[in-house]
């Protein structure tokens, strides 16, 4: 994960006056009701503000799908605090076991968020339909379902990070990279705990296609810094193109590559290792 910066402001130019006038009438009669009340929503229409915002990545495990019309299909807006209800996290039969808590069910659900600009993220279907659904885990012992402003919702502590504009911990703060399996920045304390839930959330240091696509970045990233100071002008421009990449915003799984790129700087034996990892887990597939 990664931070994508923006503001309020920013969103509120792109998205529009009259989206942002009807989602404040329908968070009206949401106050109202105490509840979430529509059978269904309108949030669809700013889904490729997002995208665009995120370059085309999920919020969650940074593959990149692309921000043109024809990628909508392959995105979800997904609401990081769910809209109606919360299921308790771990769910049942879950491996997961911590030694703090992961919060509360809620039949109301985050019933005046549903509208929130800051309550939206792009993410691939299997990070919001396969894991993200209607779980929220938060280490306080009350959820704030009524609230709708950053500084009271951040009491709840959540465990989970919100990766647009300022508003939570920057991801690369907690999350970092030993090759391209996924590890907690922190050894302890609230940070390291963050880090450790979102890892096990959404399968980050297990799905086969994030750690393959990591791999490869990896052999990549390695093969570049190695041919950067190369006699051939094409090999040296290539392998700089690359390396100057990894900095973009848009480039998929950056915070592994930029951890990576770091590591092939300062420890040159430990990335060589990881190299070869990245070569014999690859050769699994076949490759």
């Amino acid at each position: 994960m990664i931070r994508y910066n923006t503001t309020v402001a920013e969103l509120t130019d792109k998205i529009g006056a009259r989206w942002l006038a009807d989602a404040a009438e329908r968070t009206a009669a949401f106050r109202a009701a105490g509840k979430y009340t529509e059978k269904a929503g309108s949030w669809s229409k700013v889904k490729p503000v997002y995208m665009q915002l995120q370059h085309g990545k999920c919020a969650y495990c940074e593959r990149q799908f692309g921000s043109d019309p024809q990628s909508r299909i392959e995105h979800d807006i997904e609401h990081f605090r769910p809209k109606s209800s919360v299921k308790v996290w771990p769910p049942a039969g879950a491996t997961f076991q911590y030694s703090f808590p992961t919060g509360p069910a809620s039949d109301v659900g985050y019933f005046l968020l549903p509208y929130n600009l800051l309550n939206y993220a792009a993410a691939c279907k299997k990070c919001n339909s396969s894991f993200k659904a209607n779980y929220f885990p938060i280490e306080a012992a009350a959820r704030a379902v009524d609230a709708d402003t950053p500084e009271v919702l951040a009491g709840e502590l959540p465990l989970l990070i919100y990766p647009i504009a300022e508003v939570d911990d920057d991801p690369e703060d907690l999350l970092s990279f030993e090759g391209f399996v996924p590890v907690a920045v922190k050894r302890r304390g609230r940070k390291a705990r963050r880090a450790r839930v979102i890892i096990d959330f959404f399968a980050l240091d297990t799905r086969e296609e994030l750690l393959r696509e990591r791999a490869f970045l990896l052999k990549a990233i390695y093969v570049a810094h190695r041919n950067r100071k190369s006699r051939d002008p094409l090999v040296r421009d290539d392998s700089l193109q690359t390396l100057a990449q990894i900095d973009l915003p848009g480039f998929p799984h950056r915070n592994c590559a930029r951890a990576f790129s770091r590591l092939c700087v300062q420890d040159t034996d430990t990335a060589r290792e990881y190299y070869g990892a990245a070569i014999q887990y690859l050769r699994s597939f076949g490759a």
